[in-house]
Formats: C-alpha cells, sequence, structure tokens
C-alpha cells in the first residue's frame, strides 16, 4: 500500500499503526500538499458485512464531533476495494508509547493530560456518543501539548443501530468497565469514565489497575477485585488520589463519576493538593484522613464525606451506599443501608441503621439509630465483614 494514491489525491508515504480491523497511514494531499493520516480497513474485515458497517458507522459519528480533543475526519470512500477515511494527521506519541518509553508521568502532568481527554468525551457525550474503548494506545499527546482522543472504531450513539458481531470483546480488558465486560450495549458515559480512569491510574503508576494470565483473568478482576492503590505505588501523593480512584473505578456505575464535569472537577481538587515537582518533601501539610481497613484484605474504604451510609449495593433497586461493601461482602451478610457514619466537631459517630444482622463496635452489638463514637483503632463488624476504623495524618 506504500506508495499508492487513494482517489488519485491522498498518497500513502508511511504505515502509522495498525489493529485487528484497519491499519493506519501517513498520507500527503497532492492537491495542498498537506499532511494526513488515513485508515484503511484491512480486506479480511472489508469483506465482513457488520465490521464494514462499523467502520462507515465511526465516520459518521466522527463527523459529529468538534473540539480540539477529537480527530476532525476529512473526506471517506472507497478506492479500487479499499475502504478508507481521512483523518487530520497528528504529530505526536501514543500515551502507551509514551508510559512504556519513560514510565509514570508526573502526577500534575497526568491530571493535566487526562483532563484533556475528558474534554474529548464530553464532545461525545454532548452528542450522545459512547467511545467504549478509550486506552493509551487510542489516545495521542501532541509534540503542541493538546491531547486527542482517537479511534471511534467501537463507538456508538443512542442513535445508532445496533450491530452484532459475534465474538468480538467490545473494549480492551485492561480498561473495560464491569457493565461493559458484560453487555457492550449497556455502556454509557460512565463506562468510558471508568476506562478514563484507569488510563489515569496508568500515567500515574506506570502499570494497568489489573493483570491476570489471560483476558478473562483481567475481565474477573475488573468485576470482582478490590481497586488497588495508587498511593501505595507512589507514597508521596496524597490520599485522595486513592479516593479518587475508588470513585472512578467503583463496581457499580451509580457509584462513579456521573458526568463528564464531575470527572472533571474530581481532577481539578487533585490538582489542588499534589505538590510542584517530584519530591516528597514538598507535599503539602498534614491532614488528617478517616477510613475504614477490610481486616481480611487490608482493602482501604476512604471516609468522604460528613454523613455516609454503610452497606451493600443493590443496582435492581437503585441502591449505592457512600461506602459500598458488596465486593467485598462475598455471603450478603451486609444490609443495603446497614450503619451510618456522622463526622461532627473532628469526631466520628457510628449509628445502626436497623440491620438484620447487628452492627457491632468492638464485639457489643449498638442499639438502632443511636449513635456512639468512634476512636481510632476500634473495629466494626457489619454483617460477616471486620472493618478497622483509622484516621491517618497525610
Amino acid at each position: 500500500m506504500i506508495g499508492r494514491i487513494i482517489q488519485g489525491r491522498y498518497k500513502l508515504i508511511d504505515e502509522r499503526g495498525s489493529g485487528s480491523m484497519a491499519v493506519v497511514y501517513i498520507a500527503r494531499d497532492l492537491d495542498t500538499n498537506r499532511i494526513y493520516a488515513v485508515k484503511a480497513l484491512n480486506r479480511k474485515a472489508a469483506n465482513d458485512a457488520e465490521l464494514l458497517q462499523r467502520f462507515w458507522r465511526e465516520f459518521d459519528l466522527l463527523k459529529q464531533l468538534t473540539g480540539p480533543h477529537v480527530i476532525r475526519p476529512v473526506a471517506w470512500g472507497e478506492d479500487r476495494d479499499v475502504h478508507y477515511i481521512v483523518m487530520d494527521y497528528v504529530d505526536g506519541h501514543t500515551l502507551k508509547h509514551l508510559v512504556e518509553r519513560n514510565g509514570p508521568m508526573p502526577a500534575r502532568e497526568a491530571i493535566d493530560v487526562t483532563t484533556q481527554v475528558a474534554l474529548g468525551l464530553e464532545s461525545a457525550a454532548e452528542k450522545g456518543i459512547v467511545h467504549r474503548d478509550v486506552k493509551p494506545q487510542n489516545i495521542i499527546l501532541a509534540v503542541d501539548g493538546v491531547v486527542k482522543l482517537t479511534d471511534f472504531g467501537l463507538a456508538r450513539s443512542h442513535t445508532s443501530p445496533p450491530i452484532t458481531i459475534s465474538n468480538v470483546f467490545l473494549g480492551t480488558p485492561y480498561y473495560v468497565a464491569p457493565e461493559q465486560a458484560d453487555n457492550g450495549r449497556s455502556a454509557d458515559t460512565r463506562s468510558d469514565l471508568y476506562s478514563l480512569g484507569c488510563v489515569f491510574f496508568e500515567l500515574v503508576t506506570g502499570r494497568v489497575p489489573f493483570e491476570g494470565d489471560s483476558a478473562v483473568d483481567v475481565v474477573v478482576q475488573h468485576l470482582r477485585s478490590a481497586i488497588p492503590s495508587i498511593c501505595s505505588l507512589r507514597p508521596e501523593l496524597p490520599l485522595a488520589y486513592d479516593a479518587f480512584i475508588q470513585k472512578a473505578l467503583a463496581k457499580q456505575a451509580g457509584q462513579r463519576f456521573q458526568s463528564v464535569k464531575d470527572f472533571m472537577a474530581g481532577l481539578a481538587q487533585l490538582r489542588e493538593v499534589t505538590p510542584e515537582g517530584p519530591s516528597p518533601a514538598a507535599a503539602p501539610p498534614s491532614q488528617m484522613v478517616p477510613r475504614f481497613v477490610f481486616l481480611a484484605s487490608g482493602q482501604a474504604f476512604m471516609v468522604l464525606g460528613p454523613d455516609l451510609v454503610i452497606g451493600r449495593s443493590d443496582p435492581q433497586r437503585e441502591i449505592y451506599p457512600d461506602i459500598d461493601l458488596a465486593p467485598i461482602d462475598t455471603q450478603h451478610t451486609v444490609s443495603r443501608r446497614h450503619a451510618r457514619l456522622i463526622s461532627r466537631d473532628d469526631r466520628y459517630f457510628i449509628e445502626d441503621q436497623n440491620a438484620f444482622n447487628k452492627t457491632r463496635l468492638n464485639g457489643v452489638a449498638l442499639t438502632p439509630f443511636q449513635e456512639r463514637e468512634l476512636l481510632e483503632g476500634d473495629v466494626l463488624r457489619l454483617g460477616n465483614v471486620d472493618l478497622r476504623f483509622e484516621i491517618q495524618a497525610q
């Protein structure tokens, strides 16, 4: 294909990258001498009616998008059995390439890059479009510092007709939201934000949140495993990073950031508490951060508010407690609204919500709806789940 001229105008001069469905080339416009990117469907995919339909849908969706953080399409068509889309060329590298070459990004740079990707997702969400394959390989950081979201090959909108492709996994296992792994059609903007949370985790730590020996292993961890800690890998960062990731990667979509604006607001809050430069010595003054630690595994649940419900989520009933113990309550012994945590004048109080399996404080069953003060090191038992209350300086 190198050297071939598409539609008598776009000369393919180099290969930029390839995937299972298409190859991306760098092309020169012989009429204007401008450089473009040309995405060409491979022959195997072109012979599959459903894949071909998905390819053309990508162009239909791209042409609806505006803004500096998404790739702009220029032309599309078929030339001697080559199906192609011409797009703006971005001089830069994918985030995957940058992380593999340079390792973790400085925290502030990771926040700025992720915010730009979020702006690209906002452009899509405004048009009712869900990307469904947000990953570092599909995000380009240009030499001028502008971040572009690319490859809308798996995207769909609320007006898109359904396209069913047998035995094709929609998304990438390392970045896929739990509900999307279960059913690609159920993905929405919150699913894209989950994937972007995984990207942010990788930018900050240099590794993906979940790893495994197979795609199935990784997907199962997205569905069931405790959300990993950024701060265990980057100890110089404030615990607010763990709180952000706990929310961004919540198993239930209803417990995550509910919009792109919410997600970006969370990033902005992180930036405010992030020290300038990489030195831990530049960290902000200490603050007291309360949390619950699951004694069986050490998983931490951050306390992010003055009045929180602790319990087990139930999506069918649209019940999403502030501190969700569903991922660790394998025997379903925790009530949906089991207990209430109250903060008042820098003191913390626990209140049983008349749970079926009563809340116990240091082994003593609590009387429903009566507050008891929580102290550092106290152990709560909710059903069969034991949690230690900690207040750490950060």
